[in-house]
């Protein structure tokens, strides 16, 4: 039986997560695959996957959001197979930053001009979506460090903006 990675927070901050990655076994690990996942205000769950070649492993995630949970799950690429899943939560420190304020405006049938307030030298995500069903599973997104950008949408449908 190949036994789950053990993964342990060696240290986090308001924007970053060190953990590391090894086996308790003799079986011959290749790589880890590594998924953090966070839930974006409470509509979007976010991911980003890491492929970490070798047996042990530190590695450090970057440009996260302060005060945001964040869920590692990872399984571990050995010569026997794939290992099951193994989780850990943590929480980043400081305080959250406040959400901003959005105003979307149509410019034409197939244009919205979105735009907002918040803090500077961030980058912000626009989600929009005809439903909140798909805002949650597949919204259109974009990204930018401006405070407004501007999306084209399909003609006569209604859309729900979110950044």
């Amino acid at each position: 039986v190949i036994p789950p990675p053990v993964i342990h927070i060696e240290s986090y901050s308001e924007n970053s997560i060190s953990f590391s990655l090894k086996m308790t076994t003799n079986i011959k690990v290749s790589g880890y695959v590594v998924n953090i996942y966070w839930t974006f205000d409470t509509h979007r769950q976010e991911k980003r996957t890491l492929i970490v070649e070798g047996e042990k492993s530190i590695q450090t995630v970057a440009n996260l959001t302060a005060h945001t949970p964040y869920e590692i799950s990872a399984w571990a690429k050995t010569e026997l197979g794939d290992s099951p899943l193994s989780f850990v939560h943590v929480v980043t420190s400081g305080t959250r930053p406040a959400s901003p304020s959005l105003k979307a405006k149509a410019i034409n049938q197939t244009a919205v001009e979105c735009s907002w307030t918040g803090p500077r030298n961030v980058v912000y995500g626009v989600f929009y979506a005809t439903s909140f069903l798909e805002l949650y599973r597949s919204p259109h997104n974009a990204t930018t460090t401006s405070y407004n950008i501007t999306v084209i949408v399909q003609r006569d449908e209604q859309y729900l903006f979110l950044v």
